[in-house]
């Protein structure tokens, strides 16, 4: 190529690899999260269908256990970021 003007037209290029064209894998399906879910979101209909103080409870009881399993995922992440980071010098 000289100063842009004569362009290659790809013909001298190496074919890719035959792994190239194979497509990449979905991502796995979190079907635990999904479960929790679906089991808190029917804990609340459920609530609805009972009325009266046992739906109260049962809406208790559903806001508790989802407050439970956000509180478990929370501890599991790093929190400390850049309060560990020490200059030196």
């Amino acid at each position: 190529m000289f100063v842009g003007l004569v362009h290659d037209p790809g013909l001298n290029r190496p074919e890719p690899p035959p792994d190239a064209a194979r497509p990449r894998p979905l991502p796995p399906v979190p079907w635990r999260l999904l479960a929790w879910v679906t089991g808190w979101v029917a804990l609340l209909f459920g609530a609805g269908a009972l009325g009266g103080l046992a739906g109260y409870l049962v809406v208790l009881l559903a806001v508790g256990v989802g407050a439970w399993r956000l509180e478990r995922w929370c501890a599991r992440q790093y929190w400390g970021g850049l309060s560990e980071y020490h200059r030196v010098g």
